[in-house]
């Protein structure tokens, strides 16, 4: 027989969660949800895939206990109402091209986060999308006392791409990137229509320049694309690594070279759709 017991993660960042075992789909986090929980261990899900650090048990009595560890961000021990308030960050993304990231899960274009103080559950294996549908490279882990971690290797003291690991603010600051573009322009800018430029796909709220050349910071991901007409992306994919080195196939019109210290990305010929 299963006890009715509320589930309270109205302050945490997610849109949704799924309790593996219970819920058949994602569920609302914005309202308190009453599920039916028979006796038990449980975990609770923030993303496909991914279990928060944390498990929570309904007694015999059907009442919620769990580890005192866990008292920073859960209450409502012996009663029936779990409450997952969460751990209060701040994520600062500003340094980076396009919107920000997105914490990888089930949410919106609303949720992209330039620089926000939000409330996250403990977790290993946290991942970002700096673009639609693009996984970043790395992952971090959100501590039961609240502060971040990650591979050393990623840090700026490392010459990575993050800063913020023993505190609870975290900071994408990415790898600097040219692109010159030029060459593949003045290769296919017959066109009558004045649509040609670049960009790099998928970064939400990239900017299109016209001049052929574009300066982005980046974290690491593959399947970067460049885009130099208006409404067609190219088959020039590149490959961004967690030391920040690109890559892409050999038969591509690319070359890497640097300018000034930054890495720079040269299309060499033109680019197919």
């Amino acid at each position: 027989m299963g006890f009715p017991i509320n589930i309270d993660a109205t302050k945490l960042f997610y849109r949704q969660f799924i309790i593996p075992g219970v819920t058949s789909a994602w569920t609302d986090s914005r309202t308190i949800q009453t599920l039916n929980l028979e006796p038990g261990e449980y975990s609770f899900q923030i993303g496909s895939g991914f279990f928060a650090d944390f498990t929570f048990i309904v007694t015999p009595q059907g009442a919620v206990e769990y580890d005192s560890k866990f008292d920073t961000f859960l209450a409502g021990r012996s009663t029936s109402v779990l409450t997952i308030g969460g751990l209060e960050v701040t994520i600062d993304a500003r340094y980076l091209s396009g919107s920000g990231v997105l914490l990888v899960g089930p949410y919106t274009n609303e949720d992209w986060i330039s620089a926000r103080t939000i409330r996250l559950v403990p977790g290993s294996g946290y991942q970002v999308q700096q673009g639609s549908g693009v996984v970043c490279d790395f992952i971090f882990k959100l501590d039961v006392d609240g502060m971040f971690s990650y591979d050393p290797s990623f840090g700026l003291a490392a010459g990575g791409f993050l800063e913020g690991a023993g505190t609870n603010r975290l900071e994408f600051y990415g790898f600097p990137v040219l692109v010159d573009s030029r060459i593949s322009i003045d290769a296919q800018s017959m066109d009558p229509e004045p649509a040609w430029g670049v960009t790099i796909q998928p970064i939400w709220d990239m900017p299109f320049a016209k001049t052929g050349v574009i300066f982005a910071d980046l974290l690491p991901a593959k399947g970067f694309q460049l885009q130099n007409k208006s409404g067609i992306v190219s088959t020039a994919t590149f490959d961004l690594s967690p030391a920040g080195n690109i890559s892409f196939v050999p038969t591509l019109p690319l070359k890497v070279d640097t300018f000034n210290g930054l890495s720079r990305l040269t299309v060499t010929g033109a680019l197919t759709p």
